[in-house]
């Protein structure tokens, strides 16, 4: 006998038309929340974005404004006495200025426009006279480093760097001579031609000894006292010195003293416009003067070439600030 299933078949019921469309329609306001909340966030997040770039976007203006502003402000200042200095120091190296130059700055900072002013000048014609630098009857302050002689060569150097000798020498020829036409410029050209400046452009003590002969001077040479050297300036005499290491070299250095007042001397220093505004008391120096020179004008009587004391041969000394 066939065994029947006694479960009881269901019929398979339907969703009416109705319950459909409610379905359907749910799905469809679940997915429009959905995309609405997903438009709203991004929305928010797109407006959100936008105000944040432009506060950056705001932010950046007012700095670069206010970068803009420091900038004119920097620009503005005037330029320090030691930025000057650095900015011609590296101008003047990767320009290639020969290093007897740049030295320059390290002696002296009064240097610094000689230096600044070397490729544009150097090959300039030099001045002819020393114009308005020669007062009457006094011996003219000159300076090595003078733009209108200084790049003018002495030996195998300018008269800026080893020049001191040369422009003592024009300050008592032009003085004593009263002539303009003297220049360190020229007076070292004659030093050059006529074998008074050594290999490492040192200029011997015989230039001081002999040199003056050719603008009709006297040169006597000798250390003198205090009392001799007042003696001599009241005369209307200049004195070149050669000094060493002191006050106005750390090495050599040639000065002239032009006056003489209760102890106390006037100097030009040809490299230096502070030592030769400054008064100094003699006996704080002396002992740094190796040698000095007595010029005085020639005698009508007088021939060229007479003279005083010398010191003799080709002693030099290594002048170098």
């Amino acid at each position: 006998m066939k065994e029947t299933n006694n479960v009881e078949q269901r019929p398979r019921t339907s969703l009416s038309k109705g319950a459909r469309r409610n379905q359907i329609l749910r799905r469809i306001t679940v997915v429009g929340v959905i995309a609405a909340v997903i438009t709203a966030a991004f929305a928010g997040y797109s407006l959100h974005h936008e105000r944040v770039e432009e506060k950056q976007k705001v932010e950046e203006l007012r700095k670069e404004k206010q970068d803009k502003k420091e900038a004119a402000k920097v620009k503005s200042k005037p330029e320090t006495a030691e930025q000057k200095l650095e900015r011609i120091r590296k101008q003047a190296t990767e320009h290639g200025y020969p290093k007897n130059v740049i030295e320059l700055l390290d002696k002296n900072v009064e240097t610094v426009d000689f230096v600044a002013d070397y490729e544009k000048k150097k090959d300039k014609p030099y001045a002819d006279t020393i114009g308005k630098d020669l007062s009457q009857g006094g011996i003219p302050e000159l300076l090595q480093w003078d733009e209108r002689w200084g790049y003018a060569p002495y030996g195998t150097s300018i008269v800026a760097a080893s020049g001191c000798g040369p422009t003592c020498m024009a300050m008592v020829a032009a003085g004593l001579n009263q002539d303009a036409s003297i220049t360190p410029a020229k007076v070292a050209a004659y030093g050059t031609e006529h074998g008074y400046v050594d290999e490492e452009n040192n200029t011997y003590w015989r230039f001081m000894d002999e040199a003056g002969a050719n603008w009709n001077l006297n040169s006597t040479a000798g250390l003198l006292s205090e009392e001799q050297v007042a003696l001599e300036l009241s005369q209307g005499h200049p004195i070149i010195c050669s000094v060493g290491p002191g006050d106005f070299t750390k090495i050599g250095h040639f000065i002239v003293l032009t006056g003489y007042e209760n102890g106390n001397v006037k100097v030009n220093d040809p490299f230096s416009i502070k030592n030769s505004k400054a008064t100094w008391v003699f006996a704080n120096i002396k002992d740094q003067i190796k040698a000095m020179w007595v010029f005085s004008k020639k005698n009508s009587d007088q021939t060229a070439g007479a003279g005083g004391r010398s010191f003799s041969g080709n002693r030099r000394e290594r002048y170098e600030i």
